[in-house]
């Protein structure tokens, strides 16, 4: 999902939000390439990935567990909680960044 914030927020900015929001879940960086990326890690099974590129974020269900991820694949992408837990972050983004 595509937030176009009025204004960009700073990577730190965005981070403290998302940890400051979502504190009963784990929120850290990723630092994938070519854009470092946050991840907000419900359970080991969901979770959800947010980058931030020239004028909008990107908020994409994943699975923050790799060994996990490689096993259930593209299913991250069409099972309900996966879609549930991205639409509760970009709610949040749209919410605060616009």
């Amino acid at each position: 999902m595509i937030v176009k914030p009025k204004q960009l927020p700073d990577f730190n900015e965005l981070l403290l939000a998302l940890k400051s929001q979502f504190y009963n879940y784990a929120v850290y960086t990723s630092h994938s390439v070519p854009q470092k990326s946050i991840i907000v890690r419900k359970s080991a099974t969901v979770g959800a990935q947010i980058t931030l590129y020239d004028k909008e974020i990107i908020v994409d269900a994943c699975c923050p567990n790799i060994v996990i991820s490689t096993l259930i694949g593209f299913v991250s992408a069409i099972f309900p909680p996966y879609h549930h837990f991205e639409r509760k972050i970009t709610d949040f983004l749209n919410k605060k960044y616009n």
